[in-house]
């Protein structure tokens, strides 16, 4: 779920941690149509961006970054604020691109742990769509990062929560296990009417994550390999696709999330 809360001015990104592993996954950013999936955008990040390059006073639709190929992602500014503690946002000291890849680094910025909540503009402009497929592949540094939480979704253009439902993959503590969540929309939405999924993998490892969304179905990929399959109350209003990382308890470690490429489609059959 998100929460947009009221501005606030940021401060100058702290020092960023050095990625001591490897960048880059080994397994490359798809790149083509896949049967009734158009690809309409994808980013492997090979063109370098530094940590606070990706600030804005409180635009959220202003373009932060803009890629090799003229991707254009927006972030939310610290104005807006998580769901859980209500911690500012701080794209402005979190996100970077370097050596290949987007890299949330996740620390501690003006005494609170910080998270950041990028998204791409997928087409002319628009971060919205009805269906499609959404790709991407990642992994963080270090294994103790519990106050921090990812539930990369899709958000229905409405803002209308639960109604129009929202789709969560991945979604987990990053010291956890990988999970999932088909949140139902339309008639049988309301809080906790859901399809979850659950796994034994880890987000310290790489890991390919799917969403499928088609008229009336959804499904959720890890690795290529289906792990959950829901015909329940499948959204059919345009939805964006925000990468949410963000804060959920407290504690002193720090890492990064390394993201070595996305990629989406538009449904075509």
């Amino acid at each position: 779920m998100l929460v947009l809360l009221s501005c606030k001015t940021a401060s100058r990104p702290a020092a960023q941690k050095d990625i001591t592993e490897m960048s880059v996954s080994g397994e490359p950013v798809p790149v083509g149509d896949l049967g009734e999936w158009k690809q309409i955008f994808y980013d492997d990040f090979t063109k370098d961006a530094p940590l606070g390059s990706w600030a804005s006073d409180c635009e959220s639709d202003k373009i932060v970054y803009t890629g090799a190929q003229g991707q254009q992602w927006k972030a939310y500014p610290a104005c807006f604020k998580d769901t859980y503690q209500k911690r500012p946002y701080r794209s402005d000291s979190v996100l970077s691109v370097k050596n290949g890849t987007l890299n949330f680094y996740l620390h501690t910025v003006d005494g609170l742990p910080a998270g950041a909540n990028p998204s791409p503009v997928i087409y002319n402009g628009n971060q919205y769509q009805t269906y499609g497929r959404y790709t991407a592949r990642f992994k963080v540094d270090n294994d103790s990062l519990s106050q921090y939480y990812v539930a990369w979704l899709l958000w229905p253009q409405t803002e209308k929560w639960p109604d129009d439902g929202e789709e969560d993959f991945p979604e987990g503590h990053l010291s956890d296990n990988v999970g999932g969540f088909h949140h139902y929309a339309g008639a049988g939405a309301c809080i906790g009417c859901q399809d979850e999924a659950t796994t034994t993998a880890k987000f310290t490892d790489w890991h390919t994550y799917t969403i499928e969304w088609r008229p009336g179905n959804i499904k959720y990929f890890l690795d290529g390999k289906m792990i959950l399959n829901s015909d329940k109350w499948v959204p059919d209003k345009p939805m964006r696709w925000q990468l949410q990382t963000e804060t959920k308890g407290d504690g002193s470690h720090s890492g990064n999330l390394i993201v070595d490429w996305v990629a989406v489609y538009k449904y075509a059959p």
